[in-house]
């Protein structure tokens, strides 16, 4: 008896987890919509912007941020000029040096009325619901996650959730935008964390974002505000009922400006200021290509989204040349196709991806793997970055980024078409988002900006920095490279362990490159 009644007991607690696990959203009810602050030329930064463009009608300027050190200087230094709205779009955004920095900024900003709408992907979250909450106690402040796990608890009922909800969940916002008084943005790869702003002591990457001004600020922001009004945009407030009180978001403060305090991250300002940044863009006209926002119950991953469809357009009319830097690289058998199409009709293409040594996720890098051959087969040139690369030094600016102990890797995601049209954004060159995130980025036609950049990547394409990848005469994968002047061959992923080779190769296997 008291076996068949602890049983009994048993399936009822599984069976309250199941449930609690596969609790489903309800659309928002009774939620207010909100619109990006539009009245640029009241405000300083506006006025400013203003008079630069005076000279470039329907033209916008353009600022790279190479550095990670520059580019977090850029947006502290723009969060703190603002006067009336910061609107800002993320995948990730950490609790780290330059995580806590920033979210204490926005503080400050929102101290001096200005309206914050923070706007973050909820796969990142893990667990910092009661923080956001913090954050969003704030009158000037307002946090929605998006696409998020009804549970928000507990390991198993959040595993239990995803599964639930697999094909909604497993399409993440991966968008990245940062928009100041409708006058200045920020787009490109660029998460909010240590490791993008060369301030890790373990992992830093190489990436990049353009700071912008002008008309293409309008469709920034058009886009934040389609994704923050969409229905899979939930108030924190609505996701977590047990609401902060006055005196833990004094405490919450209190503690985040003594920690930031201690964290001592240094922000240079001098020769730093809006004016200066104005005197050195480049103007040109441009086109913003988002994504469109989806319904909640739309889990459709099988379409080709709008970014790499127009992409895709451009790389078509390419005639002469096509650069390809990107985290990861997993073509799908489309685009496998265009680009032999290009290579037949004499069109050099040069991509340059992480080796397995500098990848962050050994499943991503197996998605590639098994379209390493058919690319060399194809006429492509591929280019895998090397953790020793010596261009890290120019990069990663810290005394420490660059030694033996701490990673370099690739995060940027752009593309030169013929060296006269450029591709900044979120967008990677793979089938996660071709067909499941959303993603943001900005094409420029522009000649200068494209030969830059084109400059750029190059830098990475030496021998030094990368291994080259090619075909031997035997038909098998070598890797080329050159240290301390001698040229080096490997016939296998250089500078990794056989079970990291194992793993990589293990997981090419299985056709699973879109959930990758």
């Amino acid at each position: 008896m008291k076996r068949c009644l602890s049983l009994k007991l048993l399936i009822l607690f599984y069976s309250y987890i199941f449930i609690a696990g596969c609790t489903t959203l309800q659309v928002e009810e009774g939620r207010k919509n909100s619109i990006a602050f539009s009245e640029s030329l009241y405000t300083s930064l506006g006025q400013l912007s203003f008079a630069a463009s005076s000279n470039h009608a329907k033209e916008s300027g353009f600022l790279i941020l190479n550095t990670g050190q520059d580019a977090l200087q850029k947006r502290f230094i723009l969060i703190s000029a603002a006067e009336q709205a910061i609107d800002l779009q993320y995948y990730i955004w950490n609790s780290d040096k330059s995580g806590r920095l920033l979210a204490q900024q926005l503080l400050l900003a929102a101290d001096r009325g200005v309206r914050v709408r923070l706007l973050l992907d909820d796969f990142s979250i893990g667990g910092r619901d009661s923080l956001l909450l913090l954050m969003d106690h704030h009158p000037n402040i307002e946090i929605r996650i998006y696409n998020p796990n009804p549970s928000r608890k507990g390991t198993v009922r959040k595993t239990l959730g995803f599964i639930d909800e697999f094909g909604r969940l497993n399409q993440r916002m991966h968008n990245k935008s940062f928009i100041v008084d409708g006058s200045a943005a920020i787009v490109g790869g660029r998460n909010i964390g240590d490791e993008y702003f060369d301030l890790n002591h373990d992992l830093n990457f190489r990436d990049r974002d353009l700071l912008t001004v002008g008309p293409i600020v309008t469709g920034v922001a058009k886009s934040f505000d389609a994704y923050w009004n969409n229905e899979r945009a939930f108030s924190i407030t609505t996701l977590v009922k047990e609401l902060p009180n006055k005196d833990e978001a004094l405490t919450f403060r209190k503690g985040i400006k003594e920690k930031v305090l201690q964290d001592n991250v240094t922000i240079s300002v001098e020769n730093n200021s809006f004016e200066t940044w104005l005197s050195v863009m480049i103007w040109a006209q441009a086109e913003i290509v988002y994504d469109q926002v989806r319904a909640l119950d739309d889990i459709d991953h099988d379409t080709r989204k709008l970014v790499a469809n127009s992409l895709r357009e451009v790389a078509k009319g390419t005639t002469s040349e096509l650069l390809i830097e990107s985290a990861y690289l997993v073509p799908g058998d489309d685009a496998m196709m265009l680009l032999k199409e290009l290579t037949e009709d004499g069109v050099k293409v040069r991509a340059i991806t992480n080796s397995l040594a500098s990848n962050d996720l050994t499943t991503n890098h197996s998605g590639y793997v098994r379209r390493r051959e058919e690319l060399l087969e194809n006429g492509a040139e591929l280019f895998e970055l090397r953790p020793d690369a010596i261009s890290c030094r120019d990069l990663i600016r810290s005394s420490i980024a660059c030694d033996d102990d701490t990673l370099f890797g690739l995060h940027a995601k752009s593309a030169v078409f013929d060296r006269k049209i450029v591709f900044v954004g979120s967008f990677n060159f793979n089938q996660r988002s071709i067909y499941l995130n959303s993603e943001i980025g900005l094409l420029i036609y522009s000649s200068e900006l494209a030969e830059i950049i084109a400059q750029d990547i190059e830098q990475n394409f030496s021998l030094e920095n990368s291994w080259q990848v090619v075909l031997n005469e035997k038909g098998d994968l070598q890797w080329n490279g050159i240290k301390n002047g001698e040229e080096i061959k490997y016939s296998h992923e250089p500078e990794t362990g056989f079970w990291r080779r194992f793993n990589s190769r293990f997981f090419s296997i299985f056709p699973i490159e879109k959930y990758l």
